[in-house]
């Protein structure tokens, strides 16, 4: 549509013209534009943002300093005290490589810290670039400039891609687009010249999966697309031969990673993928067999088949299980109620808020642009329409996903601008040919518009777009139009909270720890101060944002909310030779001068209701009844409530204060360290650090970093064991227990039984009062031997594992797996107690009442399993041991690649008075 064919210069014997450099000129704005933006947070400081950045910092140094071979068998003991992580198999492998290989390549005399702090920036800028060749090849090059354009303002592309985001999304999804071009380039072109393309895409895709695993998205849009090309073309022979030789490609880079590995090749994305162009290929056979009359109906008969067995493959559950987060975005209908998940900002749910923020008018011209690719119906408008569609659908569920929703929507509205555009720069105008012809013929002229009407029309949708870049407080809220949104400070400058303000206490109190502090020094503190603590303090800790082992951060969540004790034996079982609280508030001057505070602003204090959920105890004990405000028992009780070094002295509502807690009263704070450096001999904590802005006196916002060293000879005087049941105000629940299933039955009386397996014991408690013939018939099988040297055959990833098949004992048959028994079945005994994590539950077949011996361990709340299957147990202790089983790798059908590290010894029954749990 772009016009100015007069030519500038030549190249050889490419001529360039005036259109060329108008889409140089346009391409250069968008780039700049971009760069422009992702370097907003500048302004604050020279930093990695967020969290997981330091450590895929820490991660790529480790490659340019050791190197690759080093980097491949590292198994990090500073981090998951003392498990250690294997980062490899753990972490975004591709990511790490690649980032060192640039280094290497371009980092010149750079250190790789501001390497990686600027590479993001590089790294987004380049996409507009990448977005603008793959929307060109859909839909044209003025589509493309537009998209190029649309994607360097995105609050959402931004926000996970700016200054020091170096973690997976940038890269994952620059390679992601890059592999999406290539495809689409390659359907469109001779053979020649589709097959290196189809190889390079499909090795750049494996490669974006390695980086990000939410790029296991792109496998679903992709075999959409296999599934409907059939439909699209008459001859599909490019398309067969491109969709093989990408998917070929894809899964064999993917699968050359130790992360996502064979877990991708067998897993649903890979499946999505292979299944795609099986269909692909089987649809060019039988459109050889059939005529042009009868081949659509065959083909949608053959959708029919593959869609039977789709569903009976994941009925079957004959793949390599996918995590809950990726279940959850191809069903959004899917519930974790997993509290560490909900805990985690950008796993909440977008909002129509969200949408109309990120997108505005975007939405309007997206929607009109969807139309239009439905009217046209060719390869390209319905790939742009997959595209639009699925990434709106799984961005629905989290809001990291938003990246997706962002790309399907500049996508179509880059289409609908072009349709418009075009419409109004251009007219068709209908005329007839010749009577002699005897028949109509359509031609069409093309007449130039108004020259005013170009201009007006470009004014309203410079206006238009502009709305959302620069409102303030008119259509948007305050300070969350699209320039705005960039102007988000590093979380370490800022404390992680969610003011625009640079403070240094976080780097300071990490400074002082490396300085001041052992090399050999553990350091508790709540999960998402590990990776700094870890990168910049130089030190061990207990846990990170990994997240891999979800036992541990529960256990973390006890240490705190725990009464005063036995958090402090939680803390010495840990090793912990430091805790680290961190504390967010406001001073202001009260009565005679004395400082008065107000907390709860984005530290520990604010993340409180998550421990207490995570840890498993009633928020009702500790929460006031807005869930926020902490009790007095909380104040008095609590190790949590012992570390926050403040009192509550009243409650303001209204303007009158009292001493009593009213809804909707403002707490008021004074300082109360309640274990100084210089407090009583033999105290059990000390504080030996607290941040700048907490030692000072003037009013206002407040970031305290608290460092306590723990006591080693200081003995613990716990009243219950933390690690099995609580007592306060002489209620006694479960720490396992939650709002949902407080009621579940459990007698003190029961027996226990102790699963040793290769990777550690598991402590059961069952429930004979719900389930007395499920029990008696574990209990009897354990105690003859049954289980001894069977295998947990089926581990599928965030959801459970499972074994009890007398069968596992025979490693050269491992076809019949799961489907053993004891050569009798128990009828079903099912009760109100939910399928949550740690939860002990019966397998059986179709027919409830067919349960034999086979059991299972649920990993994360599957509450969609209630009432389907028989719970008898719980998990009281060693839900690390069942997530070291449930990280085991795994081949077809969910089965251990290495049976042995699965394998059950012996399970023992003990009365429970004779086992400590």
């Amino acid at each position: 549509m772009l016009s100015g064919d007069r030519v500038l210069f030549h190249v050889g014997s490419y001529n360039f013209n005036v259109r060329h450099l108008l889409v140089v000129a346009v391409l250069v704005i968008a780039f700049t534009t971009a760069f422009i933006m992702r370097s907003f947070p500048i302004k604050y400081g020279f930093y990695l943002n967020e969290f997981d950045p330091y450590f895929d910092y820490r991660a790529t140094k480790y490659i340019v300093d050791n190197g690759l071979e080093a980097y491949l068998k590292w198994h990090d003991n500073m981090s998951w005290y003392p498990d250690g992580r294997n980062i490899p198999k753990t972490s975004q492998v591709g990511l790490h490589i690649t980032s060192a290989f640039l280094y290497k390549i371009f980092g010149g005399n750079s250190s790789v810290l501001d390497f990686t702090i600027v590479l993001p920036v590089v790294v987004g800028s380049l996409t507009t670039i990448v977005i603008f060749a793959l929307v060109r090849s859909l839909a044209g090059t003025t589509a493309g400039l537009f998209s190029a354009l649309l994607i360097a303002f995105t609050p959402a592309i931004i926000q996970r891609g700016n200054l020091g985001w170096f973690k997976s999304e940038p890269l994952g999804l620059f390679l992601a687009l890059l592999a999406l071009y290539l495809l689409i380039s390659a359907m469109k072109h001779k053979q020649r010249i589709a097959i290196p393309k189809a190889i390079v895409g499909g090795l750049l895709l494996g490669l974006a999966n390695a980086s990000w695993g939410g790029i296991q998205y792109f496998s679903i849009p992709i075999s959409l697309f296999f599934f409907a090309v059939t439909f699209l073309r008459n001859d599909i022979k490019i398309p067969l031969i491109v969709a093989v030789l990408f998917t070929v490609a894809t899964l064999l880079s993917a699968g050359s990673f130790p992360r996502p590995g064979l877990s991708f090749v067998f897993g649903l994305p890979g499946i999505a993928l292979i299944g795609g162009t099986i269909f692909l290929i089987v649809s060019s056979i039988v459109r050889k067999l059939s005529s042009s009359n009868t081949f659509v109906r065959n083909n949608w008969i053959l959708i029919g088949a593959f869609f039977a067995i789709s569903i009976g493959i994941v009925l079957s559950g004959t793949f390599v299980g996918s995590s809950f987060r990726y279940l959850n975005a191809i069903n959004p209908f899917l519930s974790s109620q997993n509290p560490l998940v909900e805990s985690v900002a950008e796993h909440f749910t977008p909002t129509l808020v969200d949408y109309f923020t990120d997108y505005s008018i975007l939405i309007m011209f997206a929607g009109f642009g969807a139309l239009m690719a439905f009217r046209h119906r060719n390869d390209m408008s319905i790939f742009s329409l997959i595209i639009g569609i699925t990434g709106v659908y799984v961005s629905a569920t989290f809001a990291r996903l938003l990246v997706f929703s962002s790309i399907g929507i500049i996508l179509l509205a880059s289409l609908g601008l072009y349709e418009i555009t075009k419409s109004i720069i251009n007219y068709k105008a209908s005329s007839e040919s010749s009577q002699k012809k005897k028949r109509r013929i359509e031609s069409e002229k093309i007449s130039p518009t108004n020259k005013s009407l170009k201009i007006v029309y470009t004014i309203i949708v410079v206006i238009l777009i502009s709305i959302p870049v620069i409102d303030n407080g008119i259509l948007f809220p305050q300070n969350s139009n699209w320039l705005s949104s960039a102007d988000i400070p590093p979380s370490i400058a800022n404390g992680g909270t969610g003011y625009r303000i640079k403070t240094n206490d976080w780097i300071d109190a990490l400074d002082w720890i490396s300085a001041n502090t052992s090399s050999n020094s553990v350091i508790a503190s709540w999960w998402d101060y590990g990776y700094w603590i870890t990168t910049l303090g130089n030190r061990t800790s207990l846990a990170d944002n990994a997240t891999i082992n979800q036992t541990r951060i529960a256990t973390i969540a006890k240490m705190f909310m725990d009464q005063t004790e036995n958090g402090l034996k939680v803390a010495k079982d840990l090793k912990s030779d430091y805790i680290v609280v961190y504390i967010v508030g406001q001073r202001f001057s009260g009565i005679n001068s004395s400082e008065l505070y107000v907390l709860g602003n984005g530290g520990d204090e604010s993340k409180k209701q998550w421990f207490i959920r995570i840890g498993g105890f009633n928020e009702n004990t500790y929460l006031e009844q807005d869930g926020f405000t902490p009790t007095p028992f909380f104040w008095n009780s609590t190790l949590l409530g012992q570390l926050i070094p403040f009192t509550p002295v009243s409650y303001v509502l209204n303007g009158a204060p009292s001493s009593e807690y009213q809804p909707g009263a403002m707490t008021i704070y004074s300082k109360d360290i309640k274990y100084p450096e210089n407090g009583k001999e033999g105290q059990p904590l000390k504080l030996v650090y607290s941040s700048d802005s907490f030692r000072s006196s003037r009013p206002g916002l407040f970031f305290a970093v608290l460092i306590y060293q723990v006591n080693h000879n200081y003995v613990p005087k716990t009243i219950s064991d933390p690690y099995n049941e609580i007592i306060d105000n002489k209620e006694k629940f479960s720490i396992n227990t939650t709002k949902t299933n407080n009621d579940m039955k459990s007698t003190n009386e029961s027996k226990l039984a102790v699963i040793n397996t290769a990777q550690g014991p598991i402590t059961i408690e069952f429930f004979p009062d719900v389930a007395p013939e499920h029990v008696a018939n574990f209990e009897k099988l354990a105690s003859s031997g049954f289980y001894n040297d069977t295998i947990f055959h089926r581990i599928v990833k965030g959801f459970v594992i499972q074994g009890g098949d007398p069968l596992t004992k025979n490693d050269t048959n491992k076809g019949a797996w799961g489907t053993g028994d004891p050569g009798y079945t128990i009828k079903a005994e099912f009760s109100d107690i939910p399928h949550s994590r740690g939860i002990l539950s019966m397998a059986r077949s179709s027919d409830p009442d067919s349960a034999g011996s086979q059991f299972f361990i649920v990993l994360n709340d599957s509450r969609f399993l209630d009432n389907q299957y028989t719970v008898f147990g719980r998990v009281i202790n060693g839900m690390d041991v069942v997530d070291k089983i449930a990280a085991l790798p795994t081949i077809q059908n969910d089965q251990p690649q290495d049976p042995n590290s699965a394998r059950i010894l012996s399970i023992k029954i003990s009365d429970r008075n004779m086992t400590k749990s």
